[in-house]
């Protein structure tokens, strides 16, 4: 374990915090935020992924629908207030901007603040352009486990006669990564590929190493699936180590609410020609902690990421895959699976 949290502290100690969140994508203009291709407008919705399910529901005055990405994760038999994770939706004339100092800021339109509100604590997420003198349009509140929440949404950006998916990206990713830091399991930069045989192959990269591009490869192939090319959740489940796909694809657009089991890790390289390189567990840790979304200012959400990210490396096989961006790069982890 000393071994293991010395390697990934010194990743921790090296990364710039406002780099944890640096892949989202640019959100829209908060004034044109909108659920786009609607299936159903309603005061309630319920997506799923991962197997942790979200429940929104309105006062009375917000009509709800889900995000084109959220369909195929949509769960309409889950009644929303009964959910993992509730949110109550409202519509406010004006949200205040906050006087306190956050608890951490994105670098872009989000910042997490601390608060306590009905003598229960818990944090508050405020999002506002970075214009000058910009009012928040967006402020959740959240408990300790992310479980309940408020969301309030501001007039000036979300009229009342108009369909609203609340947490439009970045927010119900943010979301995500949160819920899963109480020990739930962990959100990394990824492609996970089931491949003909039903095994579960996770390739890990920072932006550029590959992965749209890994997808694509594969994708070309019978009988493979694609849980996403840019985004997996790992969770722990019946003793076992799962990937699941989720919404937030990368260039190849894939993405699927499927899972499967890991049998195996590879940590992209692009080189000139292909070759699988061992790893040892200490440089696997950090690299994989490298590779993932962890809300770095809390500290037990930290110390259940390090636990979790070392039965991830001690169980799984994981290699550094350098490959040639051609279909002899499936040929050759076919051959090492075999």
């Amino acid at each position: 374990m000393a071994t293991l949290h010395t390697a990934v502290t010194s990743e921790l100690h090296g990364c710039n915090p406002q780099q944890l969140f640096a892949n989202f994508r640019p959100p829209m203009d908060a004034g044109s935020q909108r659920a786009n291709s609607e299936k159903s407008v309603s005061h309630s919705v319920a997506y799923q992924i991962g197997e942790i399910s979200f429940g929104m529901f309105s006062d009375g005055d917000v009509l709800l629908a889900l995000d084109s990405a959220l369909h195929e994760f949509a769960a309409p038999a889950v009644a929303p207030k009964n959910c993992d994770v509730n949110i109550r939706v409202s519509l406010i004339d004006q949200l205040p901007i906050p006087q306190r100092k956050p608890l951490f800021h994105s670098g872009g339109l989000w910042s997490l603040f601390e608060e306590r509100r009905d003598q229960q604590d818990g944090y508050r997420l405020n999002f506002q352009r970075s214009f000058p003198g910009e009012t928040p349009y967006k402020s959740v509140w959240f408990d300790r486990n992310f479980t309940t929440g408020h969301l309030q949404l501001s007039r000036l950006f979300f009229p009342q006669d108009r369909p609203v998916y609340p947490l439009e990206y970045p927010l119900d990713e943010v979301l995500m990564i949160h819920r899963l830091a109480c020990g739930q399991g962990l959100e990394v930069h990824a492609v996970g590929i089931v491949d003909e045989l039903g095994r579960g192959h996770l390739f890990l990269g920072h932006s550029g190493a590959g992965k749209s591009t890994t997808a694509r490869l594969w994708l070309a192939q019978p009988g493979i699936r694609i849980l996403s090319d840019d985004r997996i959740v790992l969770r722990r489940r019946d003793g076992q180590i799962r990937m699941y796909g989720t919404p937030w694809h990368g260039d190849a657009g894939i993405s699927s609410p499927d899972s499967v089991p890991v049998t195996n890790i590879y940590f992209l390289e692009q080189y000139r020609h292909n070759e699988i390189l061992s790893m040892t567990p200490g440089f696997v840790a950090a690299e994989i902690f490298a590779r993932s979304f962890v809300p770095r200012h809390c500290a037990q959400s930290l110390e259940f990421a390090l636990s979790f990210i070392e039965s991830v490396a001690r169980e799984i096989p994981c290699n550094i895959f350098r490959f040639v961006p051609q279909q002899s790069a499936v040929e050759a982890i076919r051959h090492a699976r075999d």
